[in-house]
């Protein structure tokens, strides 16, 4: 490999890990004020790189009455972390544990869910935590 090529490969590893660390950021979210909220689960996107949930809250939420949409992790975290595509279906009504959007939007970053029996939906980003 001549040496400019190698240059060349060498900046594409460095600036590519840079938007990868980028896209993994948490600092739209504000991890130092949790929240919950109670609503219907409306629309589940079970895909990659980040699952969604679109919920409607409930009217006596007040100021947080709405459509909300929580962003996950990946669909092989969750699935590691004893997830399915049918854990939290349409219609379900839950807890929903997350970290608020900094920018005021109703939406953050999902934590853990609470369904109506008590059970708990919760993940794991390591192994040696499931």
């Amino acid at each position: 490999m001549s040496p400019k090529a190698k240059l060349l490969a060498a900046y594409l590893v460095v600036s590519s890990s840079g938007l990868a660390m980028a896209h993994h950021s948490n600092a739209a979210y504000d991890s130092d004020h949790p929240q919950k909220v109670e609503g219907t689960v409306k629309q589940v996107n079970w895909t990659n790189p980040h699952i969604t949930f679109v919920v409607e809250t409930d009217a006596k939420e007040g100021p947080q009455a709405g459509t909300w949409v929580f962003e996950v992790s990946s669909p092989g975290v969750l699935t590691r972390s004893g997830w399915t595509k049918r854990s939290l279906n349409p219609g379900d009504h839950a807890t929903f544990d997350y970290l608020p959007l900094r920018d005021g939007k109703q939406g953050g970053y999902l934590r853990k869910v609470t369904l109506p029996d008590g059970k708990e939906l919760t993940y794991s980003l390591t192994p040696e935590e499931q």
